[in-house]
């Protein structure tokens, strides 16, 4: 069995950078190398199940940019984190336990043939590490532990029932039980932090398990969607007592659901908020940032895979001296696989939840006021 309770556990040498800034280069025709060749493979079929090549393609788009931020952060804790929920969620889907181990011989193959004379031991090390510990990974997947969190228990009756009207597809309901239940911003955060947050999850984790179509999936996190915008609605206006903050998912990061509650929230605590949603793209963001100069700078990561995104915008924001001064929190369920993984990102903080979210930023914006 793995010890995932160790970053060194996995006994893995860090990958060095230019093996590291070898593999990014050569990441995008690889992925291509290593489709082609499982797709021709006499095994294709027995591998994937049912499904279309479309999913195998998928795999390697999350795969391949997950790979380079392990080998970028030198973090093998957040690999043998990760590894159990990708077994687990592609395996519900009719992916064969076979196909993990049948892909990863087939990057060992393509990643050699196209090492063009760099040095890619600690690389290679780290797959033939991955087939070794092959089985322990499958029964580690078969856990209920999920991306390094397990499902809270239902602990009050809004919580029951606003999860029941989001698998049930009820949208009416859901507004008419936030209608009758949330009076003050204090209720609010609370429906925030511990009603949508536990029902995300447990719809999350049955999207996971298979028990829940993607079109459901995407249904509970329409309503919610519609659920905050309403809420948004009775209590904006709130006087703006401190300074700016920009809040977005990160580039490639199309859950928004816990920007948009950190947005809410940060607004209601007095911030000036300019709320972006998902996916903004990279560019976009600095030039935002270039025009309103804003104090503080909320990203979130909901999974692993849009992890890489993150650094990189993180690294080239610090690297412009004019935003020397901004303050960058960083949040989601990607961040809580690895407790630190935000320090190695650059970021000044990361919230666990929205009261250490507002409590982190109000402190912030008090040194900021005390410095000038």
């Amino acid at each position: 069995m793995i010890d995932v309770s160790s970053p060194d556990s996995a006994g893995l040498q860090a990958v060095p950078a230019q093996s590291v800034n070898h593999f990014a280069s050569v990441m995008e025709r690889m992925m291509v190398q290593v489709n082609h060749e499982l797709a021709d493979s006499p095994e294709y079929r027995q591998l994937i199940g049912q499904n279309p090549l479309q999913m195998l393609e998928m795999f390697q788009r999350h795969f391949a940019p997950f790979m380079l931020t392990v080998f970028r952060l030198n973090s093998f804790d957040l690999l043998v984190r990760t590894l159990p929920w990708l077994y687990r969620t592609y395996h519900s889907r009719g992916f064969s336990h076979d196909f993990f181990r049948h892909a990863l011989l087939t990057w060992i193959k393509v990643l050699r043939d196209n090492a063009a004379g760099v040095d890619i031991r600690e690389i290679l090390a780290v797959y033939e590490w991955m087939i070794d510990h092959h089985f322990a990974i499958v029964e580690l997947s078969g856990s209920s532990t999920s991306l390094g969190f397990t499902l809270p228990n239902e602990t009050d009756g809004m919580q029951q029932i606003f999860t029941a009207l989001l698998l049930n597809g009820d949208h009416g309901g859901c507004l008419r039980l936030v209608e009758q239940s949330i009076t003050t911003a204090g209720e609010l955060r609370y429906f925030y932090e511990h009603v949508v947050r536990h029902s995300l999850y447990t719809v999350g984790t049955l999207w996971e398990r298979n028990e829940i179509t993607v079109a459901e999936e995407h249904q509970a996190t329409a309503i919610v969607g519609r659920v905050t915008s309403y809420l948004y609605g009775r209590f904006v206006g709130t006087p703006q007592t401190k300074g700016t903050a920009i809040v977005t998912a990160a580039p490639n990061e199309f859950h928004e659901v816990g920007a948009r509650m950190v947005a809410d929230v940060l607004e209601l605590d007095g911030w000036d908020v300019t709320y972006l949603g998902a996916n903004f793209p990279h560019d976009g963001l600095l030039e935002l940032i270039r025009r309103q100069q804003p104090f503080l700078l909320a990203l979130s990561v909901a999974t692993p895979f849009n992890l890489e995104k993150a650094r990189e915008l993180i690294t080239t924001i610090r690297r412009i001296p004019e935003f020397s001064s901004l303050k960058i929190l960083v949040g989601g369920l990607a961040f809580s696989v690895v407790p630190d993984l935000w320090q190695e990102f650059g970021a000044d903080g990361y919230a666990t939840d929205l009261e250490d979210l507002t409590a982190r930023c109000s402190a912030w914006w008090q040194e900021g006021k005390v410095r000038t």
